[in-house]
């Protein structure tokens, strides 16, 4: 590979590690930005058909802002939310046995609220939803986020 092909995907990865997170802890509000910014309404149709691909979008667990529904139910607005600030925040750093104590301990009580909502225990609450997913997607982030900090730096070679 020439250096200059080298040097233009360590700065597309670059670019990407950059945008990236912040874009996917964004996604959730696209409908609130199209309302104000009417220009955005293509970008929150193409993320529109994603959310459809795995999220239920039940409106009774779908957060709103400023009384505009997010684009995903709460738990997966916490999924993305999390995966974006540990991404972006890429702190603590985790090692791999440490990421996967916290991915399980974030599945566990993810779980745990499931079977407890559906045996009429509580009901769905949006806060539990939300906090579930971003302590299940934190750690994922984190370990993405210092990936895709690590993308060779591009060298100059005379």
């Amino acid at each position: 590979m020439s250096a200059a092909r080298s040097s233009a995907i360590s700065a597309g990865a670059r670019v990407l590690g950059a945008v990236a997170p912040g874009a996917v802890a964004l996604s959730p509000p696209l409908p609130l930005l199209r309302r104000y910014w009417p220009e955005a309404a293509p970008l929150e149709r193409v993320a529109r058909y994603w959310f459809e691909l795995h999220c239920e979008r039940d409106p009774a667990r779908t957060l709103s802002l400023g009384g505009v529904p997010l684009g995903v139910c709460a738990r997966c607005s916490g999924i993305y939310l999390g995966l974006g600030l540990g991404a972006l925040l890429r702190a603590p750093a985790l090692s791999p046995r440490a990421t996967r104590l916290w991915v399980g301990l974030g599945a566990a009580l993810m779980l745990l609220d499931v079977a407890l909502e559906d045996r009429g225990l509580h009901g769905g609450w949006p806060a539990v939803r939300l906090l579930t997913g971003v302590l299940l997607a934190y750690p994922v982030g984190v370990g993405l986020g210092a990936l895709l900090a690590r993308a060779p730096a591009a060298t100059h070679n005379p």
